[in-house]
């Protein structure tokens, strides 16, 4: 019997299972995929993930990954229209394939009993009887005990539709994403959103030295861009490079480094509950944010921090189970709800690039709209304690 089974080792999950760990928990962590994996994601840590990663002990081993060091933001529409900021706070750059394994390692050290190739199907239970997590692996299935639960399984799981069948009912409009790394010309220090009709590609450098391109796209215009066949990304991003001639430079210099690029469709931004029956949810599986406000990354560590210790206080007896609940849903709406409503805003703007490329020409008048509006995209508490 586990105190605690966390079902999702990625930033949300790992973050989660480190706190516990830390907190003299027992704690078990369940991935479905293997380590290290490339991810589609814009592998941006934002300023306020230091001051996560402090907290948690793993700042120093983060440093020994060569992260790389982004201070500074330029964003282009499709009219040659561009925006350039300085960031509150140096942010970094590295590649998910690097990251995750390192977290999910330091849990590992911490005492959490890690099982990666574990994918959870079913989970039953209550925090009253605890709960059974039944996982498929290569060698058949195996079932799991544990006191609590914390559901941090991404933005896209088959889970996700067990535990809230509702959802699969609910229409929003889908993305889907696309990722690949590049050689090329060099950025240090910068990263680039460069805006296409439907969709936008952010560009900035990691660990390595190669350039991440992640793009978010709306699922529509994809199809309708991309024909069909083998070759169908490389035509949409023939199209899309004709949308954006930023883009278009950078991409005629550089070579791919992933035979394929990677790809998630039916990315959805609608809102979610961080509590579904007696499980606490984390991360991208509780509402995903707008990928362009670059404060993905710190959310879904912060999400999984706040659902550990919200089971910290159930299990050492200091809240009864309703009470941690609702402490717990109250904080997330708090904490996360007005930066996820910012970046969804943003992004509505950000998809018309005839409303975006005066709004550029806007900020570059008025510059003090543009601080305000990192401002509010970042979580203000925790940049103060990493700069």
């Amino acid at each position: 019997m586990f105190d605690a089974a966390i079902v999702g080792g990625g930033l949300a999950g790992c973050n989660a299972a480190i706190t516990l760990a830390r907190r003299n928990h027992r704690v078990v962590l369940l991935e479905a995929g293997t380590y290290p994996r490339p991810k589609v994601c814009g592998e941006f840590l934002s300023p306020e993930s230091v001051s996560l990663f402090a907290e948690s002990g793993f700042l120093t081993q983060l440093q020994t990954l060569h992260p790389v060091t982004i201070r500074t933001l330029r964003i282009t529409a499709p009219d040659g229209s561009e925006w350039c900021a300085e960031l509150p706070a140096p942010a970094l750059g590295i590649s998910r394939f690097v990251l995750d394994k390192a977290l999910a390692d330091y849990a590992d050290d911490l005492g959490v009993e890690v099982h990666d190739g574990s994918r959870v199907t079913r989970i039953d239970g209550t925090l009253r009887d605890g709960f059974s997590l039944t996982t498929q692996t290569h060698r058949g299935p195996e079932l799991f005990q544990a006191a609590t639960v914390i559901a941090a399984y991404g933005r896209h799981s088959n889970l996700d539709r067990v535990l809230r069948p509702a959802l699969a009912t609910q229409q929003p409009p889908h993305y889907m994403g696309l990722k690949q790394h590049f050689t090329g010309p060099t950025f240090p220090g910068h990263i680039d959103l460069h805006v296409f009709r439907g969709g936008y590609c952010g560009m900035s450098q990691v660990e390595d030295g190669t350039t991440n391109v992640c793009l978010l796209v709306r699922q529509d215009i994809f199809q309708h861009t991309s024909g069909v066949g083998r070759d169908s990304i490389a035509q949409f991003i023939d199209w899309m490079c004709g949308q954006n001639r930023h883009l278009r430079r950078w991409l005629s210099q550089a070579s791919p480094v992933y035979p394929e690029w990677l790809s998630i469709a039916q990315v959805s931004l609608m809102t979610k509950t961080p509590v579904e029956g007696d499980i606490l949810i984390a991360g991208d599986s509780a509402g995903m944010i707008a990928p362009l406000a670059g404060d993905g990354m710190a959310i879904a560590l912060h999400g999984g921090k706040l659902a550990a210790l919200s089971l910290d206080r159930y299990l050492t007896h200091r809240q009864n189970a309703q009470t941690m609940k609702q402490d717990y849903m109250r904080l997330c709406r708090r904490t996360f709800d007005p930066r996820l409503r910012l970046g969804r805003l943003l992004q509505s703007v950000m998809l018309h690039p005839s409303v975006l490329a005066p709004g550029l020409r806007l900020l570059n008048r008025f510059p003090a709209m543009g601080d305000w509006l990192i401002q509010h995209t970042r979580d203000l508490d925790l940049l103060e304690q990493s700069v």
